[in-house]
């Protein structure tokens, strides 16, 4: 497709969700420039975008970055955003680029409360959303407010923080208040705001997102109903596989709506839920608002092109709706998928993986390097570890 006189995009971070974003877009023949601190990394390798270094993921020189960068343009480009570091940065500095970049989000103020746990719940109780029982704990004499709620609980960082690495899990799944008292003793110095939030019975393959795009309109442009079936770590961590869930498609779109419109929010966003297998109850977990994350290829590959819907509406240009039904496929992330498989499985997640055709992250026949630079890198670190030996 020519993409000669196509208003430009620029995405921001190049790793597996970036990466997953500028093939979709390239493949409608859409220019992408992609930046990043670094393309040392396989996802870097794509030959899908132009590539242009920059110093920061975050702060005052990912603002300045982006202002020089869009000298290279004839109009704005649309932006993509694919980290929560960099969406707090380009959010509270938005002023600087709202003339010369082409994006959606709400107000900065909803925004914030919408990537805090505490904002989340208070919206939910808005919208009448059924969400697990939550308390915030942002000092030690706090814990025992949860002493009435039910075991095993969750206990996580009220807002994401990836500054400490693995230093912190993004959750801690937990089974008394003694235990919850101690991680905290350990981590409280450097995360202070916390979450405990009862357990919803089930496993990885029981929890459904619906990823939307909004426009500033409030209209919904797309959207694609996916589950998880693996995730690393089992059952507190990120996504390791998922595929389609059309059967929940109705009952996700109206909560997920209600939720949205109580909120005002408009953009890319998504919701969790976790179906509990005691009651067959489908519960919220919390939303994913105004950036891409890495589920976001599952809709592409279903015929959903969800970046590219984003695309159209910052353009005005109609967005193709999906006229066809596509073929179930499993997307998954190699090799946290294989590790997740061997920790912990269950018929379901098996079935899922045995009877669906699968589309890996990385390798692409159409842009190899990525998955050659993978490769070779799981080579050489084989080498170096034998020559230690």
């Amino acid at each position: 497709m020519n993409s000669d006189r196509k208003i430009a995009t620029v995405v921001v971070g190049l790793d597996i969700n970036g990466l997953g974003i500028t093939r979709w877009l390239h493949q409608e023949g859409v220019p992408v420039t992609a930046v990043d601190k670094s393309f040392d990394k396989p996802s870097g390798k794509t030959n899908s975008a132009k590539k242009i270094k920059i110093r920061n993921l975050e702060g005052d020189e990912l603002i300045e970055d982006l202002i020089k960068l869009r000298e290279r343009f004839d109009d704005n480009p649309v932006l993509f955003i694919t980290m929560e570091k960099s969406l707090r940065t380009i959010s509270e500095q938005r002023e600087k680029l709202l003339d010369i970049y082409r994006f959606t989000m709400p107000d900065h103020e909803n925004l914030m409360a919408l990537m805090n746990k505490n904002g989340v719940i208070e919206m939910a109780e808005k919208s009448g959303i059924r969400y697990p029982r939550t308390l915030n704990v942002s000092a030690p004499g706090l814990i025992d407010g949860a002493k009435n709620f039910n075991f095993p609980c969750i206990f996580k960082p009220s807002e994401q923080n990836t500054k400490y690495g693995n230093e912190i899990k993004k959750a801690y799944k937990i089974n008394s208040l003694d235990e919850i008292k101690q991680i905290y003793s350990e981590i409280s110095d450097r995360v202070p705001n916390m979450v405990i939030q009862e357990w919803i019975e089930g496993t990885d393959s029981d929890i459904y997102f619906l990823l939307e795009y909004i426009d500033g309109e409030g209209n919904v442009i797309a959207d694609f109903p996916g589950r998880k079936v693996r995730s690393w770590p089992p059952n507190v961590g990120g996504t390791a596989s998922c595929t389609s869930a059309y059967e929940l498609l109705d009952e996700m779109r109206d909560a997920t709506g209600k939720y949205f419109k109580a909120a005002g929010f408009i953009g890319m966003g998504g919701m969790e839920f976790k179906r509990d297998s005691r009651t067959g109850e489908l519960l919220m977990i919390e939303p994913t608002v105004a950036r891409t994350d890495l589920q976001h290829e599952v809709a592409m590959i279903h015929g959903v092109n969800l970046v590219y819907a984003q695309y159209c509406s910052e353009t005005g240009i109609d967005f193709p709706k999906l006229h066809k039904e596509v073929e179930q496929k499993l997307w998954r992330v190699d090799p946290i998928n294989r590790y997740s498989r061997e920790t912990v499985t269950t018929p379901e997640q098996d079935k899922f993986e045995k009877s669906l055709p699968s589309v890996e992250a990385i390798a692409r026949i159409s842009d190899p390097l990525p998955f050659i630079y993978y490769l070779w890198g799981k080579v050489a670190e084989k080498i170096k570890h034998i020559l230690k030996r």
